[in-house]
Protein backbone atom coordinates (compact mmCIF):
# COMPACT_ATOMS: atom_id res chain seq x y z
CA UNK A 1 0.00 0.00 0.00
CA UNK A 2 3.07 2.66 0.87
CA UNK A 3 5.15 1.79 -1.65
CA UNK A 4 4.93 2.44 -5.56
CA UNK A 5 4.05 -0.40 -7.97
CA UNK A 6 7.49 -0.76 -9.29
CA UNK A 7 8.57 -2.01 -6.37
CA UNK A 8 5.94 -5.02 -6.06
CA UNK A 9 7.14 -7.28 -8.39
CA UNK A 10 10.40 -7.40 -6.02
CA UNK A 11 8.05 -7.78 -2.42
CA UNK A 12 6.57 -10.40 -4.07
CA UNK A 13 9.45 -12.66 -4.84
CA UNK A 14 10.70 -11.51 -1.76
CA UNK A 15 7.91 -13.25 -0.08
CA UNK A 16 7.65 -16.28 -2.71
CA UNK A 17 10.80 -17.60 -1.79
CA UNK A 18 10.95 -18.00 1.84
CA UNK A 19 7.43 -19.36 1.37
CA UNK A 20 7.96 -21.88 -0.80
CA UNK A 21 11.08 -22.95 1.12
CA UNK A 22 8.50 -23.69 4.14
CA UNK A 23 5.67 -25.31 2.20
CA UNK A 24 8.07 -28.05 0.59
CA UNK A 25 9.39 -28.95 3.85
CA UNK A 26 5.63 -29.74 4.58
CA UNK A 27 5.29 -32.34 1.18
CA UNK A 28 5.41 -35.59 3.07
CA UNK A 29 2.85 -34.50 5.54
CA UNK A 30 0.42 -32.56 4.23
CA UNK A 31 0.46 -33.93 0.71
CA UNK A 32 0.93 -32.06 -3.06
CA UNK A 33 -2.43 -30.49 -2.75
CA UNK A 34 -1.58 -28.56 0.53
CA UNK A 35 2.08 -27.62 -1.07
CA UNK A 36 0.33 -26.49 -3.98
CA UNK A 37 -1.87 -23.83 -2.18
CA UNK A 38 0.74 -22.61 0.22
CA UNK A 39 3.25 -21.74 -2.39
CA UNK A 40 1.01 -19.10 -3.06
CA UNK A 41 2.29 -15.85 -1.57
CA UNK A 42 -0.22 -13.80 1.08
CA UNK A 43 0.65 -10.65 -0.81
CA UNK A 44 -0.40 -11.83 -3.98
CA UNK A 45 -3.69 -12.41 -2.71
CA UNK A 46 -3.80 -9.00 -0.93
CA UNK A 47 -1.97 -7.01 -4.28
CA UNK A 48 -5.24 -6.81 -6.51
CA UNK A 49 -7.30 -5.79 -3.46
CA UNK A 50 -4.56 -2.99 -2.55
CA UNK A 51 -4.35 -1.66 -6.08
CA UNK A 52 -8.40 -1.58 -6.56
CA UNK A 53 -8.24 0.34 -3.59
CA UNK A 54 -5.67 2.43 -4.54
CA UNK A 55 -6.66 3.10 -7.87
CA UNK A 56 -10.60 3.43 -7.76
CA UNK A 57 -11.23 4.20 -3.85
CA UNK A 58 -8.67 7.09 -3.36
CA UNK A 59 -7.12 5.69 -0.18
CA UNK A 60 -4.38 8.89 -1.14
CA UNK A 61 -5.70 11.67 -2.58
CA UNK A 62 -2.76 13.58 -2.29
CA UNK A 63 0.77 12.78 -0.83
CA UNK A 64 0.03 13.73 2.97
CA UNK A 65 -3.95 12.64 2.90
CA UNK A 66 -5.77 9.34 4.17
CA UNK A 67 -8.82 8.60 3.18
CA UNK A 68 -10.08 6.27 6.40
CA UNK A 69 -13.20 4.86 5.11
CA UNK A 70 -11.44 3.32 1.99
CA UNK A 71 -8.58 2.62 4.14
CA UNK A 72 -10.22 0.56 6.51
CA UNK A 73 -12.82 -1.05 3.42
CA UNK A 74 -9.19 -1.75 1.83
CA UNK A 75 -8.34 -3.75 5.60
CA UNK A 76 -11.69 -5.48 5.69
CA UNK A 77 -11.36 -6.43 2.11
CA UNK A 78 -7.69 -7.85 2.80
CA UNK A 79 -8.62 -9.52 5.99
CA UNK A 80 -11.56 -11.36 4.24
CA UNK A 81 -9.35 -12.44 1.15
CA UNK A 82 -6.34 -13.64 3.55
CA UNK A 83 -9.14 -15.56 5.83
CA UNK A 84 -10.39 -17.31 3.35
CA UNK A 85 -7.08 -17.94 1.97
CA UNK A 86 -6.05 -20.04 5.07
CA UNK A 87 -9.63 -21.46 5.38
CA UNK A 88 -9.28 -22.87 2.27
CA UNK A 89 -5.98 -24.03 3.11
CA UNK A 90 -6.76 -26.04 5.71
CA UNK A 91 -10.24 -27.79 5.21
CA UNK A 92 -9.68 -28.27 1.32
CA UNK A 93 -6.33 -29.90 1.06
CA UNK A 94 -5.64 -31.42 4.12
CA UNK A 95 -8.30 -34.03 5.58
CA UNK A 96 -8.55 -34.55 9.27
CA UNK A 97 -11.34 -35.82 11.19
CA UNK A 98 -14.48 -34.09 11.59
CA UNK A 99 -14.65 -34.25 14.77
CA UNK A 100 -11.53 -32.21 15.63
CA UNK A 101 -12.71 -29.04 13.81
CA UNK A 102 -16.71 -29.89 13.66
CA UNK A 103 -17.17 -25.63 14.18
CA UNK A 104 -16.12 -24.28 10.57
CA UNK A 105 -17.24 -21.33 10.83
CA UNK A 106 -15.78 -20.61 13.44
CA UNK A 107 -12.47 -20.99 12.18
CA UNK A 108 -13.31 -18.96 9.53
CA UNK A 109 -14.27 -16.27 12.50
CA UNK A 110 -11.19 -17.15 14.47
CA UNK A 111 -8.94 -16.54 11.73
CA UNK A 112 -11.06 -12.82 10.39
CA UNK A 113 -10.87 -11.66 13.42
CA UNK A 114 -7.26 -12.41 13.78
CA UNK A 115 -5.93 -11.03 10.38
CA UNK A 116 -8.15 -7.80 10.70
CA UNK A 117 -7.00 -7.08 14.73
CA UNK A 118 -3.50 -7.58 13.22
CA UNK A 119 -3.68 -5.51 10.06
CA UNK A 120 -5.53 -2.33 12.40
CA UNK A 121 -2.87 -3.03 14.81
CA UNK A 122 0.51 -2.46 12.44
CA UNK A 123 -1.25 -0.28 9.49
CA UNK A 124 -1.81 2.71 11.39
CA UNK A 125 1.78 3.01 12.95
CA UNK A 126 3.01 2.22 9.53
CA UNK A 127 1.04 5.35 8.30
CA UNK A 128 2.41 7.35 10.98
CA UNK A 129 5.64 6.87 9.69
CA UNK A 130 5.34 7.35 6.46
CA UNK A 131 3.60 11.00 7.57
CA UNK A 132 5.94 11.67 10.56
CA UNK A 133 9.33 10.71 9.18
CA UNK A 134 11.68 13.19 7.78
CA UNK A 135 15.44 12.82 7.07
CA UNK A 136 17.15 14.41 9.66
CA UNK A 137 15.02 15.54 11.74
CA UNK A 138 14.46 12.50 13.69
CA UNK A 139 15.96 14.07 17.37
CA UNK A 140 13.58 16.80 16.85
CA UNK A 141 10.55 14.44 16.64
CA UNK A 142 11.40 12.75 19.62
CA UNK A 143 11.47 15.61 21.47
CA UNK A 144 8.47 16.88 19.77
CA UNK A 145 6.67 13.83 20.73
CA UNK A 146 8.33 13.51 24.42
CA UNK A 147 6.39 16.87 24.80
CA UNK A 148 3.44 15.84 23.15
CA UNK A 149 0.00 15.88 25.27
CA UNK A 150 -1.16 13.24 23.52
CA UNK A 151 1.90 11.13 25.10
CA UNK A 152 0.80 12.09 28.48
CA UNK A 153 -2.99 11.89 28.41
CA UNK A 154 -1.75 7.89 27.23
CA UNK A 155 0.67 7.22 29.62
CA UNK A 156 -0.69 9.10 32.29
CA UNK A 157 -4.51 8.46 31.88
CA UNK A 158 -6.25 6.02 29.27
CA UNK A 159 -3.24 3.22 28.65
CA UNK A 160 -3.02 2.43 32.99
CA UNK A 161 -6.86 2.42 32.50
CA UNK A 162 -7.18 -0.29 29.99
CA UNK A 163 -4.24 -2.07 31.78
CA UNK A 164 -6.24 -2.34 34.80
CA UNK A 165 -9.33 -3.43 33.30
CA UNK A 166 -7.15 -6.44 31.60
CA UNK A 167 -5.71 -7.22 35.03
CA UNK A 168 -9.44 -7.38 36.45
CA UNK A 169 -11.00 -9.49 33.79
CA UNK A 170 -7.78 -11.61 34.05
CA UNK A 171 -8.90 -12.00 37.81
CA UNK A 172 -12.30 -12.47 37.43
CA UNK A 173 -12.25 -16.00 36.28
CA UNK A 174 -15.58 -16.75 36.95
CA UNK A 175 -17.58 -13.84 36.26
CA UNK A 176 -18.80 -12.34 32.67
CA UNK A 177 -15.49 -10.61 31.77
CA UNK A 178 -17.16 -9.50 28.37
CA UNK A 179 -18.15 -6.19 29.60
CA UNK A 180 -15.18 -5.74 31.17
CA UNK A 181 -13.28 -6.18 27.79
CA UNK A 182 -15.84 -4.10 25.97
CA UNK A 183 -15.10 -1.23 28.78
CA UNK A 184 -11.49 -0.58 27.65
CA UNK A 185 -12.81 0.87 24.65
CA UNK A 186 -14.17 3.92 27.16
CA UNK A 187 -10.49 5.40 27.58
CA UNK A 188 -9.85 4.93 23.92
CA UNK A 189 -13.00 6.79 23.04
CA UNK A 190 -12.20 9.37 25.67
CA UNK A 191 -8.71 9.61 24.07
CA UNK A 192 -9.72 9.72 20.61
CA UNK A 193 -12.13 12.44 20.91
CA UNK A 194 -9.66 14.67 22.59
CA UNK A 195 -6.78 13.94 20.11
CA UNK A 196 -7.59 12.56 16.79
CA UNK A 197 -6.86 10.12 14.79
CA UNK A 198 -3.44 9.45 16.40
CA UNK A 199 -5.09 8.83 19.99
CA UNK A 200 -7.15 5.83 17.83
CA UNK A 201 -3.61 4.46 17.08
CA UNK A 202 -2.22 4.60 20.05
CA UNK A 203 -5.34 3.15 22.23
CA UNK A 204 -6.65 0.65 19.82
CA UNK A 205 -3.08 -0.69 19.49
CA UNK A 206 -3.19 -1.08 23.48
CA UNK A 207 -6.90 -2.30 23.64
CA UNK A 208 -6.37 -5.19 20.82
CA UNK A 209 -2.91 -6.16 22.34
CA UNK A 210 -3.99 -6.25 26.59
CA UNK A 211 -7.78 -8.15 24.83
CA UNK A 212 -5.18 -10.67 23.14
CA UNK A 213 -3.53 -11.19 26.41
CA UNK A 214 -6.68 -12.77 28.23
CA UNK A 215 -6.88 -15.08 25.85
CA UNK A 216 -4.68 -18.20 25.31
CA UNK A 217 -3.47 -19.76 22.41
CA UNK A 218 -5.82 -21.94 21.18
CA UNK A 219 -9.56 -22.37 19.47
CA UNK A 220 -11.55 -19.50 21.59
CA UNK A 221 -14.77 -20.12 23.23
CA UNK A 222 -18.06 -18.69 20.82
CA UNK A 223 -18.27 -15.88 23.12
CA UNK A 224 -14.29 -14.85 23.19
CA UNK A 225 -14.97 -14.58 19.68
CA UNK A 226 -17.91 -12.35 19.75
CA UNK A 227 -15.89 -10.30 22.26
CA UNK A 228 -12.76 -10.01 19.97
CA UNK A 229 -14.80 -9.35 16.79
CA UNK A 230 -16.79 -6.36 18.85
CA UNK A 231 -13.36 -4.96 20.07
CA UNK A 232 -12.38 -4.70 15.79
CA UNK A 233 -15.29 -3.00 14.73
CA UNK A 234 -15.17 -0.41 18.19
CA UNK A 235 -11.74 -0.04 17.33
CA UNK A 236 -12.13 0.39 13.30
CA UNK A 237 -15.20 3.30 15.10
CA UNK A 238 -12.54 4.97 17.25
CA UNK A 239 -10.64 5.19 13.40
CA UNK A 240 -13.32 6.97 12.13
CA UNK A 241 -14.21 9.41 14.99
CA UNK A 242 -10.58 10.29 14.92
CA UNK A 243 -10.18 10.88 11.55
CA UNK A 244 -13.19 13.12 11.74
CA UNK A 245 -11.58 15.05 14.97
CA UNK A 246 -8.60 15.12 13.17
CA UNK A 247 -10.28 17.14 10.54
CA UNK A 248 -12.27 18.86 12.49
CA UNK A 249 -9.09 20.47 14.04
CA UNK A 250 -7.67 21.23 10.84
CA UNK A 251 -10.88 23.13 10.12
CA UNK A 252 -10.75 25.07 12.87
CA UNK A 253 -6.71 25.73 12.35
CA UNK A 254 -7.97 26.83 8.93
CA UNK A 255 -10.38 29.32 10.59
CA UNK A 256 -8.47 30.78 12.95
CA UNK A 257 -5.68 31.52 10.34
CA UNK A 258 -8.06 32.64 8.19
CA UNK A 259 -9.89 34.82 11.07
CA UNK A 260 -5.97 36.30 12.27
CA UNK A 261 -5.21 36.87 8.45
CA UNK A 262 -8.51 39.12 8.24
CA UNK A 263 -7.47 40.89 11.46
CA UNK A 264 -3.95 41.39 10.17
CA UNK A 265 -5.28 42.96 6.93
CA UNK A 266 -8.15 45.23 9.43
CA UNK A 267 -4.81 46.09 11.09
CA UNK A 268 -3.10 47.34 8.05
CA UNK A 269 -5.86 49.11 7.04
CA UNK A 270 -5.73 51.15 9.78
CA UNK A 271 -2.30 51.52 9.92
CA UNK A 272 -2.47 52.59 6.08
CA UNK A 273 -5.68 55.20 7.23
CA UNK A 274 -3.28 56.37 9.80
CA UNK A 275 -0.39 57.14 8.35
CA UNK A 276 -2.91 58.73 5.67
CA UNK A 277 -4.53 61.21 8.30
CA UNK A 278 -0.77 62.01 9.60
CA UNK A 279 0.58 62.79 6.45
CA UNK A 280 -2.70 64.65 5.28
CA UNK A 281 -2.47 66.78 8.96
CA UNK A 282 1.07 67.73 8.71
CA UNK A 283 -0.09 69.05 5.07
CA UNK A 284 -2.85 70.67 6.49
CA UNK A 285 -0.65 72.52 8.84
CA UNK A 286 1.71 73.70 6.07
CA UNK A 287 -1.25 74.84 4.46
CA UNK A 288 -2.37 76.37 7.14
CA UNK A 289 0.71 78.32 7.54
CA UNK A 290 0.86 79.32 4.36
CA UNK A 291 -2.31 81.19 4.26
CA UNK A 292 -1.23 82.73 7.45
CA UNK A 293 1.43 84.07 5.89
CA UNK A 294 -0.31 85.08 2.36
CA UNK A 295 -3.20 86.72 4.03
CA UNK A 296 -0.70 88.81 6.54
CA UNK A 297 1.06 89.41 3.36
CA UNK A 298 -2.38 90.53 1.73
CA UNK A 299 -3.34 93.11 4.41
CA UNK A 300 -0.17 94.69 4.26
CA UNK A 301 -0.78 95.43 0.76
CA UNK A 302 -4.45 96.20 0.99
CA UNK A 303 -3.16 99.02 3.64
CA UNK A 304 -0.97 100.72 1.35
CA UNK A 305 -3.36 101.00 -1.54
CA UNK A 306 -6.18 101.91 0.82
CA UNK A 307 -4.78 103.79 3.93
CA UNK A 308 -8.26 104.11 5.52
CA UNK A 309 -9.21 100.48 4.82
CA UNK A 310 -10.80 98.98 7.69
CA UNK A 311 -8.56 96.03 8.07
CA UNK A 312 -9.69 94.44 11.46
CA UNK A 313 -12.56 92.07 9.92
CA UNK A 314 -10.46 90.41 7.64
CA UNK A 315 -7.78 90.05 9.85
CA UNK A 316 -10.39 88.36 11.98
CA UNK A 317 -11.28 86.27 9.00
CA UNK A 318 -8.00 85.17 8.03
CA UNK A 319 -7.55 83.89 12.00
CA UNK A 320 -10.77 82.03 11.81
CA UNK A 321 -9.56 80.24 8.63
CA UNK A 322 -6.43 79.36 9.75
CA UNK A 323 -7.45 78.30 13.23
CA UNK A 324 -10.00 76.00 11.44
CA UNK A 325 -7.43 74.31 9.12
CA UNK A 326 -5.49 73.72 12.27
CA UNK A 327 -8.37 72.02 14.00
CA UNK A 328 -9.02 70.05 11.32
CA UNK A 329 -5.57 68.99 11.24
CA UNK A 330 -5.61 68.18 14.81
CA UNK A 331 -8.30 66.11 14.59
CA UNK A 332 -6.76 63.81 11.78
CA UNK A 333 -3.70 63.39 13.83
CA UNK A 334 -2.72 65.32 17.01
CA UNK A 335 0.69 67.41 16.83
CA UNK A 336 1.79 66.91 20.21
CA UNK A 337 1.85 62.53 19.20
CA UNK A 338 3.77 63.79 16.23
CA UNK A 339 6.21 65.59 18.13
CA UNK A 340 6.40 63.70 21.57
CA UNK A 341 4.52 60.29 21.40
CA UNK A 342 1.43 58.86 22.22
CA UNK A 343 1.62 59.69 26.07
CA UNK A 344 1.57 63.70 25.06
CA UNK A 345 -1.35 63.72 22.97
CA UNK A 346 -3.32 61.40 25.53
CA UNK A 347 -2.13 64.19 28.48
CA UNK A 348 -2.14 67.32 25.82
CA UNK A 349 -4.76 67.17 23.56
CA UNK A 350 -7.18 65.39 25.16
CA UNK A 351 -6.95 67.40 27.83
CA UNK A 352 -7.17 70.53 25.63
CA UNK A 353 -10.44 69.43 23.87
CA UNK A 354 -11.85 68.88 26.86
CA UNK A 355 -11.13 71.67 28.80
CA UNK A 356 -12.64 73.68 25.64
CA UNK A 357 -15.78 71.95 26.20
CA UNK A 358 -15.65 72.79 30.67
CA UNK A 359 -14.88 69.15 31.45
CA UNK A 360 -12.14 68.14 33.76
CA UNK A 361 -9.51 65.80 32.58
CA UNK A 362 -7.40 63.03 34.54
CA UNK A 363 -4.60 60.58 32.78
CA UNK A 364 -2.70 57.88 34.09
CA UNK A 365 -0.66 56.00 31.86
CA UNK A 366 0.97 52.28 34.15
CA UNK A 367 2.01 49.31 33.59
CA UNK A 368 5.55 47.63 31.86
CA UNK A 369 5.93 47.66 28.31
CA UNK A 370 3.44 50.25 26.96
CA UNK A 371 6.32 52.07 24.81
CA UNK A 372 6.94 48.84 22.99
CA UNK A 373 4.04 48.22 22.20
CA UNK A 374 3.67 48.21 18.00
CA UNK A 375 2.46 51.12 16.09
CA UNK A 376 -0.88 49.83 15.59
CA UNK A 377 -1.93 49.65 18.93
CA UNK A 378 -0.84 53.00 19.95
CA UNK A 379 -3.13 54.15 17.21
CA UNK A 380 -5.55 51.83 18.73
CA UNK A 381 -5.14 53.17 22.07
CA UNK A 382 -5.80 56.62 20.97
CA UNK A 383 -8.60 55.91 18.91
CA UNK A 384 -10.39 53.81 21.57
CA UNK A 385 -10.10 56.78 24.47
CA UNK A 386 -11.06 59.05 22.01
CA UNK A 387 -14.60 57.02 21.38
CA UNK A 388 -14.81 56.84 24.85
CA UNK A 389 -14.57 59.99 25.82
CA UNK A 390 -17.22 61.18 23.09
CA UNK A 391 -19.43 58.63 25.04
CA UNK A 392 -19.11 59.40 28.63
CA UNK A 393 -19.50 62.77 27.64
CA UNK A 394 -22.45 62.36 25.77
CA UNK A 395 -24.50 62.59 29.12
CA UNK A 396 -25.22 66.04 29.73
CA UNK A 397 -24.40 65.69 33.43
CA UNK A 398 -20.81 64.31 32.86
CA UNK A 399 -18.76 66.57 34.79
CA UNK A 400 -15.19 65.27 34.74
CA UNK A 401 -12.78 62.31 32.77
CA UNK A 402 -10.35 60.30 33.65
CA UNK A 403 -8.45 57.73 31.61
CA UNK A 404 -6.72 54.91 32.95
CA UNK A 405 -3.97 53.03 30.03
CA UNK A 406 -2.22 50.29 31.69
CA UNK A 407 0.05 47.62 29.94
CA UNK A 408 1.22 44.39 30.64
CA UNK A 409 2.50 41.01 29.43
CA UNK A 410 1.54 37.96 30.26
CA UNK A 411 3.02 34.60 28.95
CA UNK A 412 5.03 36.13 26.24
CA UNK A 413 1.98 38.63 24.48
CA UNK A 414 1.44 42.32 25.38
CA UNK A 415 -1.45 43.72 26.13
CA UNK A 416 -3.03 47.23 26.85
CA UNK A 417 -6.29 48.12 29.25
CA UNK A 418 -7.88 51.44 28.16
CA UNK A 419 -10.58 52.54 30.80
CA UNK A 420 -12.40 55.93 30.55
CA UNK A 421 -14.39 56.95 33.35
CA UNK A 422 -17.30 59.89 33.17
CA UNK A 423 -18.11 60.96 36.38
CA UNK A 424 -21.89 61.99 36.33
CA UNK A 425 -22.68 65.14 38.56
CA UNK A 426 -26.61 66.51 38.37
CA UNK A 427 -26.10 69.96 39.72
CA UNK A 428 -23.35 70.59 36.48
CA UNK A 429 -26.49 70.53 34.11
CA UNK A 430 -26.33 74.16 33.77
CA UNK A 431 -22.36 74.18 32.79
CA UNK A 432 -22.92 71.36 30.54
CA UNK A 433 -25.88 73.35 28.92
CA UNK A 434 -23.60 76.76 28.53
CA UNK A 435 -21.08 74.19 26.77
CA UNK A 436 -23.36 72.78 24.93
CA UNK A 437 -21.76 73.66 21.21
CA UNK A 438 -18.28 73.13 22.36
CA UNK A 439 -19.57 69.57 23.71
CA UNK A 440 -21.05 68.99 20.42
CA UNK A 441 -18.17 69.35 18.40
CA UNK A 442 -16.03 67.49 20.66
CA UNK A 443 -16.48 64.57 18.17
CA UNK A 444 -14.99 66.67 15.27
CA UNK A 445 -12.12 67.76 17.13
CA UNK A 446 -11.16 64.46 18.49
CA UNK A 447 -11.66 62.67 15.09
CA UNK A 448 -14.10 60.02 16.60
CA UNK A 449 -15.76 58.51 14.05
CA UNK A 450 -17.81 55.06 15.55
CA UNK A 451 -21.14 56.12 16.24
CA UNK A 452 -22.34 53.08 18.37
CA UNK A 453 -21.31 50.41 20.93
CA UNK A 454 -21.24 47.89 18.80
CA UNK A 455 -18.29 49.51 16.16
CA UNK A 456 -16.41 50.23 18.96
CA UNK A 457 -16.36 46.41 20.13
CA UNK A 458 -15.72 45.49 16.44
CA UNK A 459 -13.07 47.84 16.30
CA UNK A 460 -11.40 46.31 19.69
CA UNK A 461 -12.11 42.52 18.28
CA UNK A 462 -9.83 43.77 15.49
CA UNK A 463 -6.82 43.91 17.91
CA UNK A 464 -7.89 40.35 19.78
CA UNK A 465 -9.78 42.21 22.14
CA UNK A 466 -12.71 42.99 23.93
CA UNK A 467 -15.24 46.29 25.12
CA UNK A 468 -17.64 46.28 27.79
CA UNK A 469 -19.64 49.55 28.77
CA UNK A 470 -20.85 49.75 31.91
CA UNK A 471 -22.61 53.16 34.06
CA UNK A 472 -25.02 53.42 37.39
CA UNK A 473 -26.04 56.93 39.11
CA UNK A 474 -22.59 58.45 39.47
CA UNK A 475 -20.05 57.12 36.53
CA UNK A 476 -20.06 55.79 33.06
CA UNK A 477 -17.41 54.07 32.25
CA UNK A 478 -15.61 52.51 28.95
CA UNK A 479 -12.86 49.20 29.24
CA UNK A 480 -11.23 48.10 26.13
CA UNK A 481 -8.69 45.17 26.58
CA UNK A 482 -6.31 45.18 23.22
CA UNK A 483 -3.92 42.61 22.18
CA UNK A 484 -0.17 43.28 20.37
CA UNK A 485 0.51 41.02 17.63
CA UNK A 486 4.31 42.10 16.96
CA UNK A 487 6.79 39.31 15.48
CA UNK A 488 8.02 38.75 19.03
CA UNK A 489 4.78 36.95 20.04
CA UNK A 490 4.14 33.53 19.93
CA UNK A 491 1.04 32.32 19.28
CA UNK A 492 -0.22 29.01 20.41
CA UNK A 493 -1.71 26.38 18.19
CA UNK A 494 -3.22 23.37 20.18
CA UNK A 495 -4.15 21.60 16.73
CA UNK A 496 -2.33 19.37 14.74
CA UNK A 497 -0.44 20.09 11.39
CA UNK A 498 -1.96 20.30 8.57
CA UNK A 499 -0.60 17.37 6.50
CA UNK A 500 -2.37 14.80 8.84
CA UNK A 501 -5.36 12.51 8.28
CA UNK A 502 -8.53 13.67 6.80
CA UNK A 503 -11.75 11.67 6.20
Amino acid sequence: MLLPYRYWAALLIGEAIPNAFLAFKCLADFGPAWVAIRCIPEMLVSMPIVWLCRSQLNVFPTRHLVNVKALLTCVLMVSIALSTYAYVLMFSSIHVPAALYAARPQVMGVYLTGNFGGLLTLVPWALIARLDYRKGRVTAQFKRLWTNKLLVDAMGIAVPVIAGLTLLAAKLHDAPTQLIELGMIVPAAWLTAKHGWRAAALAGTAVLICDSLLHPLGMPTPAALETIAGLCVAVSGLYVLGAKVSAQKIRDEHDRAAAEEVHDMARQHLMTTERRMRRAAERLEFVAGSMHVANAQTLEHMRRIVPNIESHAFYKQAVKAHEQVYLLAESLHPAAWRDRGLPAALNETLARALDEAGLQYQCEIDGRGFMFLEAAVHTAIYRTACEGIVYVTSDITCSSVKLVVRAGETSGRRWVVVRVEGYLDANDVAKGIYFGQNRRELAAKLGANLSSVKEMRAHARTFDGMLHVRSDARRVVVSALLHSQSLGVQKHKNSEPLRLWVS
